[in-house]
Parts: C-alpha cells; sequence; structure tokens
C-alpha cells in the first residue's frame, strides 16, 4: 500500500509539466506616458531613430505633452515619440520588439491625419498621444 502511494506520487512529481505558451506581442496591451518637455535619450541608448516623414507638429499649446513615451508593465521603454523645435516628430526605438517599426511609421502618420491628431487639444494626451495611439495600433498589423 505504501509501496502504491510513493509510486504514485512519483510519477505525477515527475510528468513533465506542459510548456508554457508563449505570449504574443499586443502592442495596444503597452502603456502610453506623456511628458512635459521634449525627451532625446542618451545615444547609447537608442537602437533605431527616425522622423516621421510627411508630419509636422500643430501648434502646441503650453499645456500640451511634448513626448509619449510606449513602455510595457514593468515600465520598460520601448518607444519614445517627442517634439523636434521643428515642428517634426522623432520617434526613438530604446527597447527590443519583435516588429519592424520603421514599415509601419508611414501607416501611422496616415492614421494620425485620418483621425485628425493635429486638432485634438481637448484630449489630455493632446497630439502626441494621437500619434502614439495609432502606432500602436499599426505595429499589431
Amino acid at each position: 500500500m505504501i509501496f502504491r502511494a510513493l509510486w504514485t506520487a512519483a510519477a505525477i512529481a515527475l510528468t513533465p509539466a506542459p510548456a508554457t505558451p508563449q505570449t504574443s506581442f499586443e502592442p495596444l496591451q503597452l502603456n502610453i506616458r506623456m511628458s512635459p518637455a521634449a525627451l532625446h535619450p542618451p545615444a547609447d541608448m537608442v537602437k533605431q531613430q527616425w522622423t516621421l516623414e510627411g508630419y509636422r507638429l500643430g501648434r502646441l499649446g503650453p499645456q500640451a505633452p511634448q513626448a509619449a513615451i510606449i513602455e510595457n508593465d514593468a515600465r520598460q521603454r520601448l518607444l519614445i515619440l517627442s517634439a523636434a523645435a521643428d515642428g517634426t516628430v522623432l520617434v526613438y526605438r530604446v527597447g527590443d520588439l519583435p516588429v519592424d517599426v520603421a514599415k509601419q511609421l508611414p501607416r501611422a502618420v496616415l492614421c494620425g491625419r485620418t483621425r485628425h491628431c493635429q486638432d485634438n487639444r481637448s484630449d489630455p494626451a493632446g497630439e502626441l498621444g494621437c500619434l502614439a495611439l495609432c502606432l500602436l495600433e499599426h505595429l499589431s498589423e
């Protein structure tokens, strides 16, 4: 009887656990934090950098955010969208992402125009928050 109980316990303990499924990349589950100041990370942190070609920021008011930080729940920064002095938007990749961000930038710009992000002055996230959300939506494609 004791032998059978020990045999059952050993069989249960030595049975391999099912493999944990790989979690898929869900960009819309990432967080967007806004910054009142434009952010330009140090060169050693930047893995890639782009300018949103063909997009100019609208008139940003004194309370408008100057940067959008896209990060995961562990507060690891992945992307930063920042206003440049000349009205362009700089995008910095500072974390590892399983997608090609550069391929999605033209779609994010088109989305920003379609949503009229430049007119988004009543939303606390403002124009850069609107653009960050457009980028996240297109990273999932």
